[in-house]
């Protein structure tokens, strides 16, 4: 079993959950008061609330502020890593909904890295993982994160995973993760290929965590919590209506075990309204690291309007 490092989903869930009623609760109680000390309330609340994000799930996160108007308030609203399917390879997994339960190939061994897993071997006739993973599903538009946990036991290049046709995940001959991935223009049908590399091999024989991320900004290779690569891609990764999912396609092989694999979308959380006499002179944008730490902290001074 997995040794508790830190948050579980479900823990920060319910903080955030808790968070955002205590934030409700000192609105209205603040709404008898300077409408700034409302505002600076409920951005506080946001940006505890994608810190506790980004140290519990190792991901960056971000809190933008929205000017408003006459006649609409401005707001503040945080994007937020939600998990959409995990495997776990366990006898008997449940699944909330059928439409979640892959189709799995590889030989099932006790020797994971938390319980049971999938072992690969070359000259399979079907992938270890193949899940149907339409667009309503899996809805990358505002970014994703998919994360597995991973024994090699050879070398040369294979394919871990492809999402066609806009995610394709490698290792070279050398042992080293190749990410590409095909990225549509935000407001254009214009699309171009984005590639990021890892320096290092990932090591034989030693269980590793590995991520590779997209936040409609920049993509990334983690391991084990750590960025090893990364690269621009702004816009929206390529994405059909219907794709199948595969990890370790039987065409490009690959010999090891996988444990734990995690889909991850990015989506924004509901906008809090501040005051509608409350103002912000231009949009503002919070953002944290992989850690929790602050990477862009502007000043947020917030008006009243006059009348």
């Amino acid at each position: 079993m997995r040794a508790a490092t830190g948050f579980t989903l479900f823990e920060l869930l319910v903080v955030i959950a808790i968070l955002s009623v205590l934030t409700g609760l000192s609105v209205g109680f603040l709404g008898k008061t300077d409408p700034r000390v409302v505002a600076n309330a409920a951005l506080g609340g946001e940006l505890r609330a994608a810190q506790l994000s980004a140290r519990a799930e190792g991901v960056p996160t971000e809190v933008l502020v929205r000017p408003g108007s006459e006649e609409a308030p401005a707001t503040v609203q945080a994007r937020l890593l939600r998990p959409v399917v995990s495997f776990r390879f366990e006898a008997n997994q449940a699944f909330e909904d059928d439409s979640l339960r892959p189709t799995l190939g590889g030989e099932a061994t006790r020797d994971g890295r938390f319980g049971h897993a999938l072992r690969i071997a070359p000259g399979g006739r079907d992938p270890a993982v193949r899940w149907r993973a339409p667009q309503a599903l899996l809805d990358l538009r505002e970014g994703f994160v998919v994360r597995f946990d991973l024994l090699r036991e050879s070398e040369g290049p294979a394919t871990l995973l492809r999402l066609p046709p806009g995610i394709e995940l490698t290792l070279d001959s050398d042992g080293k993760l190749r990410a590409r991935l095909r990225m549509a223009s935000l407001g254009t049908n214009e699309n171009r290929l984005v590639a990021v590399a890892a320096a290092q091999p990932l090591p034989r024989g030693r269980w590793c965590t590995i991520d590779l991320g997209c936040d409609t900004r920049r993509c990334w290779l983690a391991v084990d919590g750590r960025e090893v690569g990364d690269a621009i891609a702004e816009g929206t990764p390529q994405q059909e209506p219907e794709a199948t999912f595969e990890f370790a396609p039987a065409d490009a092989a690959f010999a090891g075990v996988v444990d734990e694999l995690r889909w991850f979308v990015y989506q924004f959380g509901s906008p809090q309204q501040l005051p509608i006499e409350c103002e912000v002179a231009k949009p503002l944008r919070f953002s944290f690291d992989a850690r929790g730490e602050a990477i862009d902290a502007p000043t947020a001074v917030f008006t009243v309007r006059e009348g």
